[in-house]
């Protein structure tokens, strides 16, 4: 099979959550690309940007809303991750991503990651910011904690 540029920037993530101690089982979390279980009962979604420096703009096309609204109805535990060029991945739980996200309108969204040099990750989305920074170092334990 021939790799592609979303397997590359999706493998950084994968990978190291597949090294974290708690770490036992991956699965798909449905039939739609970048959704995945991770030990059975955490939703995680990954969207990557290319660009080697921030900032980072993630586009949520409507079908990627509409999955990640599901699975947010359905489970506490559910993640964004987002791989920012080969720089760091900003992940967000479910309530920082109610913060940048509508999560009642399955329509296109972005999410924005700003990296000041040497500081943490600062997320902004269309529907507002967070008020505290996201740690480079956060992940992947925030997935297991």
């Amino acid at each position: 099979m021939k790799i592609q540029e979303q397997d590359l920037y999706h493998g950084a993530a994968l990978t190291q959550i597949a090294e974290h101690t708690s770490f036992k089982a991956l699965n798909r979390g449905s039939t739609k690309y970048g959704h995945y279980l991770v030990n059975t009962d955490r939703h995680f979604f990954i969207k990557y940007r290319k660009p080697t420096k921030s900032p980072w703009q993630h586009t949520l096309s409507a079908d990627e809303m509409k999955a990640l609204i599901a699975a947010s109805k359905k489970h506490d535990l559910v993640w964004l991750c987002l791989v920012c060029g080969n720089i760091t991945i900003c992940a967000l739980n479910k309530a920082e991503i109610a913060t940048v996200l509508d999560l009642a309108s399955a329509t296109q969204q972005w999410v924005k990651v700003e990296v000041p040099k040497g500081g943490s990750c600062h997320v902004s989305g269309s529907n507002g910011a967070l008020s505290k920074v996201v740690p480079h170092n956060s992940f992947p334990d925030k997935l297991f904690v």
